[in-house]
């Protein structure tokens, strides 16, 4: 069927106009580079932990189509908390509207727009996050890691130097060798033990794979995992911190086939006197679990019973490469249900310490409850194993655990 001329100029005419009303395309310049510097560009630059740059329009482009895919599905920004189970006072979720925003932008083509649109370049400070810290702790050899074997612990101990007990305010580790670095975790001793097990050891530091089952008394002061970044306490809330001790600074290397080496360091903040609360955790954990082969979706859980009341302040959930998501809870002695934290999808590369918003009292009686699902199938691309195996408790990445950490302050 032929149309008249008329007709056609019209239909032509009528779509250059519905093109002229629609709102222009977003332009790196003006929208995208803003949301980038707010969202991602604190990992995503020289020197940080984002496996790429993305601080200019060339380093965006280049990557637009994985970052539409990655924002989309709520993968980046890396924060794994449920809306609705709980609210945070360090929320790192990209808002719905720059999602839409970006999506718009890599459809149309990612056009750079008015080059005199862009925002002035952020000026990082990549010291320390808190300026120069009170004490620093650095072993003073690095330690060689072979390129094959098993995953190695090492406990590399240096004195405090405190003379009298102090609280700690913040702390940063700094991994020196983010390739083998798997986790860290600090200790105080005083009981010297930990510095007879390092005279004893040729190495730098000593072998301290019994993990858990220490041959000597540790107290917790704080560690770091991939995603967990520093965080400064309020200033009536501290660490314990005791004096004449040694710290213990525990790291689990996991090896990459090649010969690598790590010096890492240790930054703390002290609070300048007494505090009113002292920071403190509990660990929910099941050290009885079996993930069993080839199953996508299979449930562990451990419990905890509050001996006396507390101030919930945060959640930790922890697991491995198997762990798909893990749900926190506490169960009043009235019946109620707290939800505390739902992570899911969980990521052990993006660990986050979840700060509530509103610190929770919860009743001695509190049963804390924590159910943890686990992928140990085929489709699970961050799966270890192949052949595929049952898998059990254990420190080494290739094994698992079901840990949840509750941060809390004593009731006055």
């Amino acid at each position: 069927m032929k149309f008249p001329a008329a007709v056609l100029i019209a239909a032509a005419s009528l779509t250059a106009a519905e093109k002229a009303n629609q709102p222009a395309a977003p332009t790196y310049a003006k929208e995208v580079s803003r949301i980038v510097q707010k969202n991602c560009e604190g990992c995503h630059r020289p020197g940080q932990i984002g496996p790429f740059s993305l601080t200019n329009y060339k380093e965006v482009s280049a990557f637009k189509s994985e970052i539409k895919r990655v924002v989309e599905a709520r993968i980046m920004p890396p924060w794994s908390a449920v809306p609705g189970h709980g609210e945070f006072q360090n929320e790192r979720r990209m808002k719905a509207e720059d999602i839409a925003t970006l999506a718009k932008w890599v459809d149309a083509g990612a056009p750079l727009g008015n080059a005199k649109d862009l925002p002035a370049q952020i000026k990082y400070n990549d010291d320390w996050k808190f300026g120069k810290p009170d004490l620093i702790f650095t072993p003073t050899e690095a330690f060689e890691l072979a390129s094959g074997g098993a995953d190695e612990y090492r406990c590399f101990v240096i004195p405090s130097g405190l003379t009298q007990d102090r609280y700690i305010r913040a702390m940063e580790v700094r991994p020196g060798n983010r390739k083998v670095v798997h986790h860290v975790r600090v200790f105080a001793d005083k009981t010297g033990q930990a510095r007879k097990l390092d005279d004893a050891d040729p190495k730098p530091g000593f072998d301290c794979s019994l993990g858990m089952a220490s041959p000597y008394k540790r107290i917790s002061i704080g560690g770091w995992a991939p995603g967990l970044t520093p965080e400064l306490a309020d200033a009536d809330t501290g660490t314990y911190f005791p004096k004449e001790s040694d710290v213990v600074i525990e790291i689990h290397y996991h090896r990459n086939g090649l010969n690598e080496k790590d010096k890492s360091t240790l930054g703390v903040w002290l609070q300048p006197g007494d505090v009113k609360h002292v920071q403190k955790s509990i660990i929910v954990a099941n050290i009885g679990i079996k993930i069993p082969a080839g199953v996508e979706h299979h449930e562990e859980k451990a419990k905890y019973t509050l001996t006396k009341d507390i101030i919930a302040t945060a959640a930790l959930p922890h697991m491995h490469l198997l762990g798909n998501e893990m749900l926190m809870t506490a169960t009043l002695p009235d019946g109620t249900v707290k939800e505390l934290v739902w992570a899911k999808p969980y990521d052990f590369n993006w660990q986050t310490t979840y700060r509530f918003k509103d610190p929770m009292r919860l009743p001695k009686g509190t049963r804390i409850d924590v159910t943890a699902y686990y992928n140990n199938s085929a489709s699970n691309p961050k799966n270890p194993n192949n052949p595929l195996k049952d898998i059990r408790w254990g420190e080494g990445t290739n094994e698992e655990m079901l840990v949840g950490f509750l941060s809390y302050i004593d009731v006055d």
